[in-house]
């Protein structure tokens, strides 16, 4: 009996040291980034944490907060889209202050009421300068998206470019984080 005691808390112990170093904790720089606070996104006056930017019939897109659908927590943003080009209606989250030439890593879920792409870049808050646009190939299940560049500006957002296909898609658990070298 002494035996198996003295070999569950060698166990518990050695548990206890690695989780620390396997489960490291990033500092996230995109605000509320499960949608669990009340905010304005659709056309935020402040442009800041979430908000939204439209052009053309992109102004006829909506976004609501969708208490029915989420990967983490209780909520995600719907967004449904009009538009023709993807960039017809921008969902962004900002500011985001980094460090210029080093690697930031976006995280994100999606999904989307059919396959649909959705295309995601970081930008400058200024808009002097976009970099690191992906197209993600969204399905109708939750899948984690990543992205990974060096920042060009000092002040940044991110942005989801939601047009182009005028089918609804949900966003969930979003981060932002400076990557590592495994990133």
């Amino acid at each position: 009996m002494c035996k198996r005691l003295f070999y569950l808390t060698c166990f518990v112990f050695c548990a206890g040291c690695v989780s620390p170093i396997t489960h490291t904790q990033v500092d996230n720089l995109a605000l509320n980034p499960s949608f669990e606070e009340d905010e304005v996104i659709l056309n935020d006056p402040d442009w800041s944490h979430w908000w939204t930017w439209a052009w053309e019939d992109g102004v006829n897109s909506t976004v609501e907060i969708d208490g029915t659908e989420s990967i983490d927590g209780a909520r995600s943003l719907l967004i449904k889209p009009k538009g023709f080009e993807n960039w017809y209606f921008i969902v962004a989250n900002s500011p985001m202050p980094v460090e210029v030439g080093k690697g930031y890593t976006a995280n994100f879920w999606a999904k989307a009421a059919e396959p649909r792409p959705l295309g995601v870049h970081f930008k400058a808050t200024d808009n002097s300068d976009s970099w690191g646009y992906t197209d993600f190939q969204l399905t109708t299940e939750w899948a984690e998206c990543s992205l990974t560049a060096d920042a060009l500006n000092a002040e940044v957002k991110l942005e989801f470019m939601c047009a182009g296909f005028e089918v609804p898609l949900w966003l969930d658990s979003v981060s932002v984080y400076e990557a590592t070298p495994a990133d």
